[in-house]
């Protein structure tokens, strides 16, 4: 992988933010569709915060979150954004050994702001906001709260939440594990709005069968 493909181990939040995903996504020569997507990143825990994210034409601009209604949503905390884009190597000395590699072989941090056209038409498939659930080793639990479209956006709580087990995560990552399957077998439980997850679902394994 280039060093744009991963945030360096150890980045703090606001240079993410603030330096190294402007300068990767200048560096990856991307061009944003017209139609592309406000994303939101709200962060909890020391060091968080809240940012807009859009790519325009070859521009990225970020900003602080304001009232205005992004297009996604999310929720997530510093630590466990953290152990997603910037996870430390096995060894080190902050690595969290109880997570599972967490972002899916091709991806890189700049699939987070939803600039390929196909990612695009995938988002206007799905409103409703969702939780995931993590359950990695000795207790430790990862999780994220996104939401889509107008409803999800406005939504209180998440209508559906996504529960399973880091192996399970890991082989829906790494696409050995068709995404129904452990729906299928119980190792995937859905609490809520069923149709929803399974939509969601459906559309990720869209998205990990594009690499």
């Amino acid at each position: 992988m280039s060093r744009w493909d991963r945030p360096p181990a150890g980045i703090t939040v606001a240079s993410f933010f603030d330096d190294w995903l402007p300068a990767a996504f200048r560096a990856a020569g991307r061009t944003a569709p017209a139609d592309a997507p406000v994303v939101r990143v709200s962060l909890s825990g020391p060091g968080g915060g809240a940012w807009d994210l859009q790519a325009r034409d070859d521009e990225l601009a970020i900003e602080k979150a304001d009232r205005t209604p992004p297009d996604v949503w999310l929720r997530q905390s510093v630590a466990d954004f953290l152990a997603a884009i910037a996870p430390v190597p096995d060894g080190g000395a902050e690595a969290d050994a109880d997570l599972p590699q967490l972002l899916p072989p091709g991806w890189s941090a700049l699939d987070l702001l939803f600039v390929d056209p196909r990612d695009i038409e995938l988002l206007r498939q799905v409103s409703g906001r969702v939780l995931v659930e993590l359950a990695g080793k000795r207790g430790r639990r990862w999780a994220f709260d996104v939401a889509f479209g107008a409803a999800g956006v406005k939504a209180g709580q998440a209508r559906s939440t996504i529960r399973l087990d880091g192996a399970t995560f890991d082989g829906l990552r790494r696409g050995t594990i068709p995404p129904i399957q452990p729906l299928l077998d119980g190792r995937l439980k859905i609490e809520g709005d069923r149709a929803l997850a399974m939509q969601l679902l459906l559309l990720l394994g869209s998205r990990l069968n594009r690499r």
